[in-house]
């Protein structure tokens, strides 16, 4: 079985257990701050993907670090998957509860890719349009791409607005590229 339908399956099971216990925000804080430590303390990534450190050790040491900053259910998880030897995939199972959470909110992504990073008024501004269009809550990513000389991309699912400087250079080569292969 590949990693991500591990993860997929591990956060499904997480994720149907947290709904029918009316849990999900506290459970998706919970999978948030494991995303940080792990991503924070490569220590941790590292002990959990070791085949060396017993399972009893592991779960010593996720109680460690998350012992009363999670709620019992994530503790409960993580113990579950230690002693099922998947902690490996802890970090994707993480990701796709939270992808589940916010499918459920009915909470749309939004990248928007500039050539600079934008101020906060425009960020709201962009916010504001996209719930307009959209009628949900919105969560914006920004990405500064330099190559975009200037303009932005904006994806909403799979939905993607090219106003770019180099996308409308890319539009006019094209529409020349092609005129100039008609015979007149």
């Amino acid at each position: 079985m590949n990693d991500s339908k591990i993860s997929t399956r591990y956060a499904r099971a997480l994720f149907i257990s947290a709904r029918d216990k009316n849990l999900l925000s506290p459970v998706r804080s919970d999978m948030e701050l494991v995303l940080a430590a792990i991503h924070d303390l490569p220590e941790l990534k590292q002990i959990l993907e070791s085949p060396v450190i017993k399972p009893r050790e592991k779960s010593m040491i996720m109680k460690l670090i998350f012992g009363g900053k999670v709620h019992d259910l994530s503790m409960s998880f993580f113990e579950m998957i230690i002693s099922n030897k998947r902690e490996e995939y802890l970090a994707g199972m993480a990701r796709s509860f939270i992808r589940y959470f916010k499918e459920a909110s009915g909470i749309k992504i939004a990248i928007l890719k500039t050539a600079v990073s934008i101020d906060q008024k425009l960020r709201d501004h962009f916010i504001k349009i996209i719930k307009e269009i959209y009628q949900t809550e919105v969560e914006l990513t920004e990405e500064v791409h330099e190559h975009l000389i200037g303009g932005f991309i904006l994806t909403v699912e799979d939905q993607q607005f090219d106003a770019s400087v180099s996308g409308h250079l890319n539009r006019i080569r094209k529409g020349l590229s092609g005129s100039g292969r008609q015979k007149h």
